[in-house]
């Protein structure tokens, strides 16, 4: 039996595939994602700067958020007493009701309040966690929601565009052009 392995480990070490080697040199092995064709290290760096700039845009941005003060209460409310966390996610509670005190401290102007992505993005992911019960809450409910929802649709699209271009500078470091 250990002569007949001996055996197959001996035919598999001599059997090449059509073209194959049995040698890779690691030397030539070209690691930086370059595939040699077209790289473009300008355009590369344009698109870079790009997404850069974008970035640094989108970390200081506010969005508008349609509310007035019986609405603002009812946020409140919700993310100190009733908004579901797991773990971790008092984290993004604590951070949400520290913007929630500034803006309260600093007063609704034209029935309309500013958040950041990442408040924002955090206030829209509890409400989507959220239950209740009987018509009146979900009416309230639904308020709250369509306010927010409007001004994630608006942090979404920028954070499309983020994606996009980051798309563009892989295809870019490949030498392909997205367009």
């Amino acid at each position: 039996m250990a002569s007949s392995k001996k055996q197959a480990e001996q035919i598999s070490m001599e059997v090449e595939l059509p073209g194959g080697s049995n040698e890779i040199d690691f030397g030539t092995l070209n690691t930086q994602g370059d595939l040699g064709i077209g790289y473009d290290q300008e355009k590369v760096d344009e698109i870079q700067a790009t997404i850069d700039a974008k970035k640094d845009e989108i970390r200081s941005k506010v969005y508008a958020v349609s509310c007035n003060d019986v609405l603002f209460t009812q946020y409140e409310t919700f993310m100190q007493e009733k908004a579901e966390w797991n773990s971790t996610e008092a984290l993004g509670i604590v951070e949400v009701n520290r913007h929630i005190k500034k803006i309260r401290k600093d007063g609704i102007k034209d029935n309309v309040i500013y958040l950041g992505a990442l408040p924002l993005e955090a206030t829209h992911y509890f409400l989507s966690k959220s239950k209740g019960t009987g018509l009146k809450s979900a009416e309230d409910f639904i308020k709250l929601f369509k306010a927010f929802d409007q001004a994630l649709s608006d942090a979404k699209e920028d954070a499309a565009t983020v994606k996009e271009l980051e798309k563009q500078l892989a295809a870019a470091m490949q030498g392909i052009s997205l367009g």
